[in-house]
């Protein structure tokens, strides 16, 4: 555990990358009104701690659960010829099948309504910040780790890579969900920009279902949902559903505020009335 938060909050490179985005949005907030330093980064900033004791508790023996699953079903087929695929085609086609899939999975956590239950603890923030990106319950991350390997089964690459990787997803995804009122410009019909995904969070009816991309916009372009302007920031949050933090500075406050969180999903199957359980036919959010 030690060892995980060392990796952390011992690198230079974590603090200079949020205080980067930080400055970013001192400079062109998408909400000017909303403080950097906010409870809601407080509240977010305790899920991405827990992501990274989930990661370490879990994640291994996942993946290698998935690897087994992975090899008994398809026999361990790999694009693994070096003479078929050059490097740097072999890393293309994983990131481009990875940003399709997970643009896909994207789509079906909205489509869904057992799958938005959970993803609706993302969409519940009103108030977006670069640690927003790991408000995730653990059960939709599991889902979410399944389909992101399954490029890395299909197309090994090398250890370096594969964090390189990695490293680029976790910072891109932080800052598309900060609170910054940048679109790219000539790159905003490229790369999903954090006003391309404001919009994905928004919580007017007319955003509804759009802009599902994570690194690349050609899967909404190509699929029909994406919403064409790039000049709109909009509120966010999912409306009915409050899962804001407390008022006050109390542990007690803060303790239960997360299990409400974290047990929101399971309380909305044992609900009967569909509008009261968040369904996306009926909360005017994404």
């Amino acid at each position: 555990m030690y060892e995980a938060a060392a990796r952390i909050y011992l690198s230079p490179w974590f603090y200079l990358l949020v205080a980067a985005i930080l400055g970013l949005e001192v400079l062109w907030p998408a909400v000017r009104n909303q403080k950097v330093l906010s409870r809601a980064l407080a509240q977010d900033f305790v899920w991405f701690n827990l992501d990274g004791l989930f990661k370490m508790a879990i994640l291994p023996a996942y993946i290698g659960a998935l690897r087994m699953a992975y090899d008994g079903a398809t026999g361990g087929f790999a694009f693994n010829g070096s003479d078929l695929w050059p490097v740097p085609l072999t890393v293309i086609a994983a990131f481009l099948l990875s940003d399709f899939l997970n643009w896909f999975h994207h789509w079906v956590r909205h489509k869904v309504t057992a799958f938005w239950h959970f993803h609706v603890i993302h969409h519940s923030q009103r108030e977006m910040n670069l640690f927003t990106d790991l408000r995730v319950h653990s059960v939709e991350y599991l889902i979410a780790q399944a389909v992101m390997f399954v490029p890395l089964f299909m197309f090994p690459l090398s250890h370096p890579t594969i964090m390189g990787y990695g490293a680029v997803m976790i910072w891109y995804t932080r800052l598309i969900h900060a609170n910054i009122r940048l679109n790219f410009g000539p790159l905003r019909f490229i790369l999903v920009s954090p006003q391309f995904h404001r919009i994905h969070h928004s919580i007017e009816p007319r955003h509804r279902d759009r802009n599902f991309g994570v690194i690349l916009t050609v899967w909404d372009r190509l699929f029909g949902t994406l919403y064409p302007h790039y000049d709109e920031y909009p509120a966010t949050g999912v409306e009915g559903v409050n899962l804001q933090p407390p008022a006050r500075l109390s542990a007690r406050q803060w303790t239960m505020s997360f299990v409400e969180q974290f047990l929101y999903p399971f309380r909305q199957f044992r609900r009967a009335d569909g509008r009261a359980s968040g369904r996306r036919d009926v909360l005017h959010a994404e």
